[in-house]
């Protein structure tokens, strides 16, 4: 396949260099927006740059964070993730104990709205995507967080 075909996944800063000089762009997880712009420097304008965002459609803190929580301690617990959160600047304490701060900065929830405001900031951080995958918090069917989403999302994307 291509290089103009390819998306690749990529963490951290070696991986975004050769997202840029081998593939199309670059696709990320569990980023920050200020890791967003980071990214989008090193790759330079001309590649297209994804992130992937989990949402939580809820108002609800503590409901919003223990649905967060769930992917979040898995991955946690997978070395390059754990790197890529250091690099943005969460202590091992923040990792280990999947801190607010860290679910609050990593995983958008909170009202349609809200979340609209996120993937909004991460646009201006330089994505072209924004790829939204909604966590069930056993309150309200995904399809239903998801179809909310898209009618707020909708106006925006123009």
């Amino acid at each position: 396949m291509p290089a103009s075909r390819r998306i690749l996944a990529a963490l951290g800063p070696r991986k975004l260099e050769i997202a840029r000089e081998r593939a199309a762009g670059a696709v990320l997880l569990l980023v920050t927006p200020d890791y967003t712009r980071t990214a989008r420097r090193v790759l330079g304008t001309q590649a297209t740059l994804v992130v992937s965002q989990l949402v939580a459609v809820q108002e609800d803190p503590a409901r919003a964070r223990e649905a967060a929580r769930g992917p979040l301690r898995f991955l946690a617990g997978v070395a390059g993730y754990r790197a890529s959160f250091s690099r943005m600047g969460f202590t091992g304490s923040d990792i280990d104990g999947l801190s607010d701060e860290l679910v609050d900065r990593l995983v958008a929830w909170g009202s349609s709205d809200a979340i609209t405001a996120r993937v909004n900031e991460y646009r201006q951080a330089g994505a072209d995507h924004v790829a939204l995958t909604v966590l069930d918090d056993d309150h309200q069917p995904v399809i239903d967080s998801a179809r909310q989403l898209a009618r707020s999302l909708t106006p925006t994307l123009g």
